[in-house]
């Protein structure tokens, strides 16, 4: 069966499932991983902050294949139901108080030096 996975907080319900399913205990599934019982109890209490290769190391135990889909394939469909919200148009031709339209353009660059990125 197929299970559509959005948030992280899904992630705990369904490995529990997942877990029930295969009829395996925390205790069981934390031997066929080599690690303590509360180790697993841990990572199945906030899988959301596990390593990808620690949740695929469990799926795998579980005998669960992960797929990914776009939703830009879905998308197209989506646009075609949906309608502009009204009075969105109005909104952006407006004009300032002296008669002036507000100006679009991009804000100016800082000088400031740039922040270096986490590595994570």
């Amino acid at each position: 069966m197929d299970y559509s996975l959005k948030t992280v907080s899904q992630l705990r319900p369904m490995l529990l499932g997942f877990r029930k399913q295969a009829g395996l205990t925390q205790e069981q599934v934390a031997q066929h991983l080599g690690i303590s019982q509360q180790s697993y109890a841990a990572f199945e209490a906030h899988p959301e902050s596990a390593s990808v290769d620690r949740l695929f190391r469990v799926l795998r135990l579980f005998a669960v294949e992960m797929r990914l889909s776009s939703a830009a394939l879905a998308a197209p469909a989506a646009a075609k139901k949906r309608t502009a919200a009204p009075g969105t148009a109005k909104r952006a031709a407006k004009s300032t108080p002296k008669g002036r339209t507000k100006s679009t353009a991009a804000p100016a660059k800082s000088s400031a030096k740039p922040r270096k990125r986490e590595d994570w």
